[in-house]
Order: C-alpha cells, then structure tokens, then sequence
C-alpha cells in the first residue's frame, strides 16, 4: 500500500551530512531544499524518501520516520498494558505531527481511538515480529485530517 504523498517531508541534517543525504535523494530521483534547520522534500512519500535515504547510506531519516519508532520502542516497552495511557500516546503522535510539520494537515484521533489504535498496533507487532510501521498505517491508526 502506498502512503500519502505530504507538501514536505522533513529530514533533520547536520551541515556535515548534508552533501550526502542530497546525493542519497538525488539518486532516487528526489530534490532537498534548505529551510531553516532542515533539508525538505517537497510533495514526496515519507516511506520513499527515508527509503532513499536508508539506500543511499545516508545516516539522517525522516523526522517522522524516527518519531514513529520512538513511539514502537514505547510500545513495545509497555508489553502491551495500555490502560489508561491514552494521553502518552497523544503526546508521542503530537510528536510526530509536530516534528514532520504536518500538524496542521493531521489531528490526533479522540483519546479512545488512540488507545484502540495503540493497542492493534502493539498486537501487530507481536504478531509480526516486524517493528516498521508505514506512514499510512500510522496515519490510519492515530490521525484525522486536520
């Protein structure tokens, strides 16, 4: 399944990395500009773009690519008991959100549908065995359009 094309995607680059995330982009066809602390990749899938990063051996990823296994690594540190913590997950999806810039596209889902949508994903991972979680299922799981 294919993600969601966003306006930027966002990479946090040091000015010593940044020669080789272009030419990791460059290669997979995709343009970064400069805007204030970041590289961004305008009109662009999140998945492809730290894809093309990843490939390239670039070692920055996509701003919302690591919010999203901060958010893994949280659920997974839980052991699946997420009763009750249902604003921890609203402040780790505002995370994403806000780092990706793409907090005036997306909302955080209403508190019990995050709960909901936190604990299919902690079950998905135990089934699985597999800790990536594209973009779409995040949105899919955690998000409404703004």
């Amino acid at each position: 399944m294919s993600s969601p094309t966003e306006p930027v995607v966002r990479i946090r680059c040091a000015p010593e990395e940044e020669a080789r995330v272009r030419s990791a982009l460059a290669r997979a066809g995709l343009e970064a500009e400069r805007s204030l602390t970041w590289l961004v990749v305008r009109d662009a899938d999140p998945d492809a773009v730290n894809e093309a990063l990843a490939a390239g051996g670039a070692d920055p990823r996509v701003a919302v690519r690591v919010r999203i296994g901060q958010l893994v690594g949280w659920l997974l540190d839980r052991e699946g008991k997420l009763e009750g913590r249902a604003v921890n997950v609203q402040a780790l999806v505002g995370r994403v959100l806000e780092e990706g810039g793409l907090a005036q596209r997306y909302r955080a889902k209403d508190p019990a549908a995050l709960l909901a949508g936190a604990v299919a994903l902690y079950e998905q991972l135990m089934a699985t065995g597999a800790g990536f979680v594209s973009w779409a299922r995040f949105l899919a799981l955690f998000c409404d359009p703004a």
